[in-house]
């Protein structure tokens, strides 16, 4: 039998593999179903049948084996395919692992099944090679253009407290002690450029694989969360915020980090928040774990970012928004990886009736994770074969 009818009869057992061995790139594939994992499989597969049949001069033979020649076919299938993995979270390292996962299944099941065309192998070959080849530059093409709309919302984002701080300073020294206003301004804008900066130092950390660093002392997370709260009440006066706390709250957490959290919670919650309407904020402890709960009211989460909500770059949008605010998307990711970093967990419901509820689980007992000297040499956290550390 010819390889591409072997293709074309034994599909499914194909696919199968193929989503067998996709289901192992974790944390990735973790929130993907089986049809978001075998996604276009099938046309994958239909694609390269229709490439290995047809015919080919000598010439573009003599290119291909040199690596030289195109296939617009498998070229438009590997660009498809580069973006809904890009949508998922995938690394380029699994990216390829993929098509080496196909390519290797497909061989292995036609010698198991006898096949021995060494012509239909070539070309099978070649429709993988050139697939592959233009999903490796789609996906390079793409992470690009992201870095640069990174940096272009980091610039515009770091430009107005900038331009605040200078011309408030100007104020300030004209005004002398009659400034105390301006100067609470100066203040307010060098704490958020402080945090922004702290975020893309803690993505990068996150990114390198070295996860992010905790000195867990022993603290009581009600006098960190009625800080929190009494803080933004200070800022936003104009903001309803409550506080409830049930049960034993202390333990061994990295203060500062948790604080983090909780503020990164609260802003997203009055950022998205129905005006005018409490955001809720409560804390209670049991035996084995705390668990912190930040609560408002308005339009849900599209659900289609939901399973994305705490990756990078992902700017929390709502029904009922436009989603045209400028926003770097890394607050909700600084908080998941804060959690982890604790051992806990953080998760989101957000329905039309119920609204909008992020709570983050901490066990009452936090290791130190410090910040390694050579965790800038360590390779990246998606590996080729899709391991995932959490440090």
């Amino acid at each position: 039998m010819k390889l591409s009818e072997f293709i074309h009869v034994h599909q499914s057992e194909i696919v199968q593999e193929w989503e067998a061995f996709a289901q192992t790139l974790l944390p990735a594939a973790a929130a993907m179903s089986k049809a978001g994992l075998r996604d276009h499989a099938s046309e994958i597969l239909a694609a390269i049948e229709e490439d290995i049949e047809t015919p080919e001069g000598s010439d573009e033979q003599a290119r291909k084996s040199k690596g030289r020649g195109q296939s617009v076919l498998m070229g438009t299938v590997g660009k498809v395919h580069a973006v809904l993995r890009i949508e998922h979270g995938f690394s380029i390292g699994q990216l390829v692992a993929e098509y080496r996962a196909l390519r290797a299944s497909v061989l292995w099941l036609y010698e198991r099944s006898g096949g021995h065309d060494v012509r239909e192998v070539t070309r099978f070959n070649e429709s993988i090679d050139a697939a592959l080849a233009e999903a490796t530059t789609r996906f390079m093409v793409v992470m690009d253009r992201t870095r640069h709309q990174f940096l272009a919302v980091l610039g515009h984002d770091l430009r107005a407290p900038l331009s605040a701080v200078l011309m408030t300073a100007a104020l300030v020294a004209r005004e002398g002690d009659k400034g105390a206003k301006a100067a609470a301004r100066i203040v307010s804008s060098v704490e958020r450029m402080t945090r922004l900066v702290n975020d893309l130092i803690d993505l990068t950390r996150t990114r390198l694989g070295s996860g992010i660093p905790i000195n867990p002392v022993p603290v009581d997370l009600e006098v960190i969360a009625r800080d929190g709260v009494s803080e933004f009440c200070a800022i936003h006066p104009e903001c309803n915020l409550q506080f409830h706390s049930k049960g034993d709250l202390r333990g061994h957490w990295d203060p500062d980090r948790l604080a983090q959290v909780l503020s990164n919670l609260i802003g997203n919650a009055l950022q998205h928040g129905e005006p005018g309407r409490p955001v809720r904020v409560a804390a209670r402890g049991d035996a084995e774990q705390v668990v912190l709960d930040v609560h408002n009211e308005g339009e849900p989460i599209l659900d289609a970012l939901l399973a994305n909500i705490f990756e990078p770059m992902v700017r929390h949008v709502r029904g009922g928004e436009s989603g045209q605010k400028t926003s770097l998307g890394l607050g909700l990711h600084i908080v998941r990886e804060v959690t982890l970093a604790h051992g806990g967990t953080v998760a989101v419901t957000s329905t039309a009736g119920q609204g909008t509820t992020f709570s983050v689980r901490l066990p009452r007992r936090a290791v130190a994770t410090p910040l390694s000297p050579a965790s800038a040499d360590r390779p990246d956290e998606h590996d080729a074969t899709g391991g995932f550390v959490v440090h």
